[in-house]
């Protein structure tokens, strides 16, 4: 691909989430409250060939950036909370997953990309939180295969996926935790045996069909495990910049539209005491103080994704620094849409109201890995020069 036609590409993929992110929130508005998954969303997505921009360029791809997926995400996030969040998790597995797993498999799993394929990760264990180099569900040696057994929470898209990249802990005796972490890439077309335990519904990102799954007996092969055995928590800490950057990405893009929606029902608007609701200085200020949060916090994401991707040598003190942008911009978005939420006034209570689904959204920004206390631990510990992995962690 030269650089023309990846320029090419890339405005047509940015015009693409644009367009859709018009078409989902119409959709958002019309079945947020009911709590359906967006597979209309997701087929949309697949269309465009936004599911397929992490591709690698040997295997034919775009091999979209972490910058590019960011910016692809924020744009959606504006349209649906939900859809944004679903695919975050696709982008953060695609991207993440090209340059380190086997090559067949690389292959393997761009060729499926190509094809239509959507990928889900469902990380949170029955016991284990979001702790995911600790897992509780297992995976039994079998001759040359595996079987694997478990609870997983919060299976974010696994209505719509092609296939999951499943974790679980190898019972191998020469592995000791966190070591014995190991990941599958299984074809969910080819198993009957992830089922869903309970149904997702949720306060917030009601249509992301985050359901618990069982997974009781599911055989995969040696050539279905995507890393080599010890490395899989290695392998997650030098990939924390994918998820920490990608979710944060989702929340920035609902404060921006919640921001936008605040300014568009001020401006022009009147009622009896008030002749121009944009004169009056309350108005005036809190739209500033949203404005230049927004710019500090787009600046804040788009420094890390594009000059803090690279893990280098202290792989600890990069896991703490990718918690920076997480931390600072789901927490500050918060506030933009609680901002958003005053200017638009009593109205923006209504059931079905767009303002309404993006201050549910935004709560569960803080909640997800790595969460606040870990994130405020991370980084203070490694300015402070202790090593956020030793036990005990506090003395």
């Amino acid at each position: 691909m030269t650089d023309q036609s990846r320029e090419t590409e890339w405005e047509r993929l940015r015009t693409a989430a644009r367009e859709l992110a018009v078409t989902f929130e119409e959709r958002s508005l019309a079945h947020y409250e009911s709590g359906s998954f967006v597979a209309a969303n997701i087929k949309d997505l697949v269309a465009s060939g936004i599911t397929a921009m992490n591709v690698p360029v040997k295997h034919g791809g775009f091999e979209g950036t972490l910058a590019e997926n960011v910016e692809i995400l924020k744009t959606i996030a504006k349209g649906c909370g939900s859809t944004a969040f679903t695919l975050s998790i696709h982008a953060v597995l695609t991207g993440s997953l090209r340059g380190e797993v086997d090559s067949e498999v690389s292959a393997r799993l761009s060729t499926a990309l190509l094809d239509g394929a959507f990928v889900v990760g469902p990380f949170t264990d029955e016991n284990s939180g979001s702790n995911w180099v600790l897992p509780s569900t297992t995976a039994k040696r079998d001759a040359d295969e595996f079987v694997i057994d478990g609870i997983k929470h919060f299976s974010t898209g696994c209505e719509a996926a092609t296939h999951m990249v499943i974790t679980a802990g190898l019972d191998d005796d020469h592995l000791e935790p966190p070591f014995n972490l190991a990941a599958f890439l299984v074809p969910t077309g080819d198993t009957d045996k992830i089922t869903v335990k309970h149904p997702w519904t949720g306060f917030a990102m009601p249509m992301t069909g985050s359901h618990s799954l069982a997974i009781e007996g599911v055989r995969v092969s040696q050539d279905d495990m995507l890393l080599p055995e010890g490395l899989t928590p290695l392998y997650v800490m030098s990939r924390q910049q994918w998820g920490s950057y990608c979710f944060t990405a989702v929340f920035l893009g609902l404060a921006q539209r919640a921001y936008e929606i605040a300014v568009q029902t001020t401006v022009g608007r009147s009622n009896n005491a008030v002749g121009d609701l944009a004169k009056l200085p309350g108005i005036q200020f809190a739209v500033s103080r949203m404005r230049s949060s927004l710019a500090t916090m787009e600046a804040l994401l788009d420094e890390y994704a594009t000059e803090h991707v690279d893990p280098g040598d202290d792989l600890p003190a990069f896991v703490a620094d990718t918690c920076v942008p997480k931390y600072f911009v789901t927490n500050e978005a918060e506030h933009v849409v609680a901002t958003a939420f005053e200017v638009i006034g009593g109205s923006g209570i209504r059931k079905g109201g767009r303002i309404g689904q993006i201050w549910r959204d935004i709560k569960a920004g803080p909640l997800l890995p790595l969460t606040n206390d870990l994130c405020r631990e991370y980084i203070g510990k490694t300015v402070l020069g202790i090593d956020p992995l030793a036990t005990p962690r506090w003395v």
